[in-house]
């Protein structure tokens, strides 16, 4: 002890730290990082294409070569309708979780189309997985009614049948919009 009450603690010199061995670069630890980098990258690419087929597998028909076989009769009726001078007008109301569609038909002079057998798709632009067919009921003379139980909200292609008979007398495609609830 000291004059001044302080304890005086022998100093002992720690022993030397062992040397440290210097880091090597292995051939195998070059290998299983390369190994393990393109693997993270091949699992993260097979997960968003996996992803990705699964929202829009792309396919819009079945076989391009079969609809090409009909495009012509598609234009002629196109052309039998713009003849005819019929149109249509619809309305895709939002009610609650689901909505309504209505469709009036009208022949050139504005007079009603009735006695038809009309249907609808309500096509979503992604995937096929979320389309709607509908067959439409005669309301009132002219007016085609369908309700849908749920539908999403969103932008939507509307292609619109009717039928006397068994002969197709009227084909429309459109875009409608369905709101927010």
């Amino acid at each position: 002890m000291s004059c001044c009450g302080v304890i005086i603690m022998p100093y002992e010199n720690p022993s030397p730290i062992a040397p440290r061995r210097p880091f090597e670069l292995t051939g195998g630890m070059v290998a299983a990082m390369l190994i393990l980098f393109f693997g993270v990258v091949v699992s993260v690419n097979a997960t968003i294409l996996t992803m990705a087929l699964r929202t829009m597998p792309g396919v819009e028909t079945r076989s391009a070569y079969e609809t090409s076989q009909h495009y012509n009769e598609e234009i002629a009726r196109q052309h039998e309708r713009d003849a005819r001078g019929w149109s249509a007008t619809t309305t895709l109301a939002r009610q609650g979780e689901g909505a309504t569609l209505t469709v009036t038909l009208a022949d050139r002079s504005g007079g009603p189309l009735v006695g038809l057998a009309a249907s609808a798709r309500l096509r979503h632009p992604a995937t096929s997985a979320r389309d709607h067919d509908l067959a439409l009921s005669e309301s009132r003379p002219g007016r085609y009614e369908a309700r849908f139980e749920t539908i999403e909200a969103g932008s939507w292609i509307l292609e619109l049948q009717a039928k006397r008979g068994e002969e197709v007398v009227y084909v429309s495609r459109s875009r409608v919009t369905v709101a927010e609830r």
